[in-house]
């Protein structure tokens, strides 16, 4: 009650989030290509605007230990020193595995009429935060997927994430690190992407990931301070319905052991829900260990055909043309991509033939990728090396996949995919493809036209064929025996 009391007298003000600094991150040669892409997509929110576009960044935080001090740093005190500082008698590990998986989803406010703003994407909103048992459950594209259909339907998030109809707005944009449960080239992040695609009618899913190393540039990473900051100190108890474990710190009762880690998630959430980060509220909950696996539809080759384009640090999910398959957009994204999904990244140079795309394999000094929409105006100019493709794959200029493409691209339709599983996968779509295919473009005229080519290419003068008047005078051998 006393807590309650002193928070009507504190107010919280926006802060400037410092930009995350590059100094100490190891180098990647797929940087320049990446941030490329990323920069597109931020571009395309800040013309969709506010209303259209919901943009999460999403991340797992490290794993909070229980039963020990969950972060070491030190914390600002003011205190008065006639109190005397305690603390446990251990600073161990109480058991294997006893840690909580926090995942926490950023909203990422966008202003309006910032159009072609790369900056008009801000790392301000509000904060939704999922805490699991680090040893029952786990954090999967399928946890991910059900955490987002719980935080559109709270109070807090119904202004950030909603339009005024009250439905989702129909561009979802997620910005992840590119781990294993995040990463846009794993099925599981296909499916769930797809089902949120479906289920709420959106015209577009966009899911971006910037190079391996640059996570700390993903929008959500500037949330962890002030969540981190509220762990100095703090000790999750493992026991408060009494202890699971025996001397040896090995589990006697699971049931148990269930409900003291769901206690100090609870806990753990009842801290964070009270923080304040730029003036944006930040509600935590504590999920419950759950069996997630079934609850996602399979993707059918053919739908995926229609509706998707996959790249190696990208996933685009857009509505297609046939009225019977996909309802009508409800945003303006086909006013600003007229192909549907937003182009492959190509650098160009200035040179005194005019404007240049180089090869990939070239040095791209003096070259530059621009922006969306100068790629968009410049669709025309691409290097030599794409007419040797029937579709221009979206990771041509990905260093790292240099020379490495063809594996990759169906030799019926010419598709992209970013790997040769999900092209194995999508080519059982063509099984006979190819003897259809000749055999379509064989009609009768044309096979009159090859007929005589070949009796033409195989024609032999009458006059050099042997004529057999008597099959006795024929076969009778024409050698004689010597005496």
């Amino acid at each position: 009650m006393e807590y309650n009391e002193g928070k009507r007298h504190v107010n919280t003000v926006p802060v400037k989030l410092l930009k995350a600094r590059n100094d100490e991150h190891r180098a990647h040669q797929d940087s320049k290509f990446a941030a490329a892409t990323v920069k597109y997509v931020h571009q395309l929110a800040a013309a969709l605007g506010p209303s259209e576009v919901l943009f999460i960044s999403q991340d797992d935080k490290a794993r909070v230990p229980i039963g020990i001090t969950a972060a070491n740093k030190q914390a600002p005190l003011l205190m008065s020193l006639e109190y005397k500082v305690t603390l446990p008698d251990h600073d161990w590990v109480i058991a294997q595995r006893h840690k909580l998986i926090p995942s926490v989803y950023a909203v990422c406010q966008i202003k309006p009429n910032m159009i072609g703003q790369e900056n008009a994407v801000t790392y301000s909103g509000p904060t939704y935060i999922t805490i699991r048992s680090g040893k029952h459950d786990t954090s999967s594209a399928y946890s991910h997927g059900l955490d987002f259909n719980q935080m559109i339907e709270l109070d807090e998030m119904k202004n950030a994430v909603k339009t005024v109809d009250g439905i989702v707005k129909p561009v979802l944009i997620f910005s992840t690190d590119g781990g294993p449960d995040e990463n846009p080239r794993y099925p599981k992040v296909l499916k769930v992407a797809a089902h949120h695609f479906k289920h709420h009618n959106l015209d577009a899913v966009f899911c971006i990931t910037n190079a391996p190393g640059r996570s700390a540039f993903n929008p959500v990473e500037r949330r962890m301070a002030p969540l981190s900051h509220d762990l100095a100190g703090l000790i999750l108890p493992h026991d408060h319905y009494g202890s699971h474990l025996n001397a040896a710190g090995k589990t006697i009762d699971p049931d148990l052991e269930i409900k003291n880690f769901a206690m100090a998630g609870q806990t753990l959430a009842e801290i964070w829900s009270k923080t304040v980060i730029d003036s944006n509220p930040v509600i935590a909950v504590y999920v419950p260990p759950e069996d997630t696996e079934d609850m996602w539809d399979e993707l059918s080759e053919t739908w995926k055909e229609k509706h998707l384009l996959q790249s190696q640090y990208f996933l685009q999910i857009t509505k297609c043309d046939d009225q019977s398959c996909c309802r009508p957009y409800r945003s303006s994204i086909r006013a600003i991509l007229p192909g549907r999904f937003i182009p492959p990244p190509v650098p160009v140079k200035q040179t005194r033939h005019g404007l240049v795309a180089p090869e990939p394999d070239e040095t791209l000094i003096d070259s530059h990728y621009g922006s969306l929409f100068s790629r968009i105006a410049l669709s025309a100019i691409l290097p030599q090396c794409a007419k040797t493709f029937k579709i221009f794959p979206f990771d041509v200029y990905c260093p790292s996949l240099i020379g490495k493409l063809q594996p990759r691209i169906c030799p019926v339709c010419g598709m992209y995919f970013p790997s040769q599983k999900a092209k194995s996968s999508h080519t059982k779509l063509h099984t006979g493809a190819k003897f259809v295919e000749v055999s379509k473009r064989i009609d009768e005229e044309d096979l009159d036209t090859i007929t005589s080519s070949v009796q033409k290419d195989l024609a032999i003068p009458v006059d050099s064929l042997p004529i057999i008047h008597s099959v006795q005078e024929w076969a009778t051998v024409p050698w004689i025996e010597e005496n």
